[in-house]
């Protein structure tokens, strides 16, 4: 593939992430009216599930303004006009998933409930193998030796 030409494809994710994470909410819910379990030692969760969404948000509107900057597409079912590597794409290349992963967290924290924190790992490992590896196979694709040097320096996660 010519690294110039537009790629009409993008890399094959067609289930949208918030909706795995929404998904894997809701079965934490579901779980929890099975049989209740409480985070142990959470007695109100709102302060920290407040603090932990606050870090998502501004993780999230600091990585938007990458895509805004760069005036490519945010969805990972459209093709990519340009690599970010700046802003919060300079310490991980999925930063966004982070948030998402968070906002689990968040869930769980001000739900209180177990069940939806447990189930937070299993979301972060489903979009792992189903966006992030088919993503990375596209960018690589996409964006060749510039892409392959930055998967160098920055690290998929944290």
């Amino acid at each position: 593939m010519n690294h110039n030409e537009p790629d009409i494809h993008g890399p094959g994710v067609r289930i949208h992430p918030p909706l795995i994470f929404g998904l894997s909410i809701l079965c934490g819910m579901g779980l929890d009216r099975l049989h209740s379990l409480p985070i142990p030692g959470i007695e109100d969760g709102r302060l920290a599930g407040g603090i932990t969404i606050t870090i998502a948000i501004l993780i999230a509107l600091w990585a938007l303004i990458g895509f805004y900057r760069a005036d490519t597409d945010v969805r990972p079912d459209r093709p990519d006009s340009a690599l970010i590597t700046s802003g919060p794409y300079r310490y991980s290349r999925n930063p966004l998933y982070i948030v998402l992963t968070l906002v689990q967290v968040t869930a769980a924290l001000w739900l209180n409930m177990l069940w939806v924190l447990l189930l937070a790992p299993v979301s972060t490992v489903i979009i792992n193998y189903y966006a992030v590896v088919r993503e990375e196979r596209y960018l690589e694709q996409r964006f060749g030796p510039v892409y392959l040097d930055y998967k160098r320096r920055v690290r998929r996660w944290l």
